[in-house]
């Protein structure tokens, strides 16, 4: 399979691991992460026995972020087992010339202001990644029911801003043509990603999240690259 970087990705520490030879390499963690958000979204939007499991979940405990999202994957693993049957190696290699630094910002899209910035090592570019899936049309459709969404709520956010028009549009056309789309790295600094983006339209969730964790379940603060007039992380896996 073949991962394509279509807008740059960046690594959580600001510059991708190396191992013990200096080759640089995504750990298989990245990939596990896009796909259970992916996961999470898709099954929860998709069936309503999981829905009404995790939103009881959500909704009669006393939640600790730390604990969340594996509760969550395993109320739908119990029914689902797709995440199960991912086999991907820890250490996927990098080509070094498909690296380099560059400056990002931490964007608020509500406020439509720069809240932090930083100089940041990225990859664009395609990586070889020798990753087996039982069942690809299942992660397919869970894949672009995810991303799809993200990039409607961001563009949602945004209203009329620029960025719409010059990124978002034609970034949404895109997704819906590729094999696989995933939101990879560090692409928000918000503390559940996309993980719970599904139940943002649900008041009494969205308001006990924020009340009780102090967090928002919409990822608005998102990194954007301004030598590429783009957000990070868009991504797609070909088989």
């Amino acid at each position: 399979m073949e991962l394509a970087c279509w807008t740059p990705m960046a690594f959580y520490k600001k510059m991708f691991p190396r191992d013990k030879e200096g080759k640089a390499f995504i750990p298989a963690n990245t990939f596990r992460e896009a796909f259970t958000s992916a996961v999470i979204y898709y099954y929860i939007k998709k069936d309503r026995e999981i829905e009404n499991r995790v939103r009881s979940y959500l909704l009669n405990k006393n939640l600790k972020p730390e604990e969340i999202v594996e509760k969550i994957k395993e109320i739908i693993s119990r029914k689902y087992g797709i995440l199960d049957e991912i086999e991907i190696p820890e250490k996927i290699f990098i080509n070094e010339q498909d690296l380099y630094e560059t400056k990002a910002v931490v964007f608020d899209l509500k406020k439509w202001e720069d809240v932090a910035e930083f100089e940041i090592e990225v990859l664009k570019g395609k990586v070889n990644v020798p990753l087996r899936l039982e069942h690809p049309e299942k992660l397919k459709a869970a894949c672009h029911s995810h991303c799809e969404a993200l990039s409607r709520m961001e563009m949602k956010m945004l209203e009329d801003h620029p960025l719409v028009k010059n990124f978002y549009l034609p970034l949404t056309d895109s997704i819906k043509k590729w094999e696989i789309p995933l939101r990879m790295g560090m692409w928000t600094d918000a503390r559940f990603k996309g993980h719970l983006l599904f139940f943002w339209r649900i008041k009494e969730i969205r308001e006990k999240i924020l009340k009780e964790l102090k967090t928002d379940i919409r990822p608005k603060r998102i990194i954007y690259l301004p030598e590429e007039n783009a957000t990070a992380g868009w991504c797609e896996l070909t088989i």
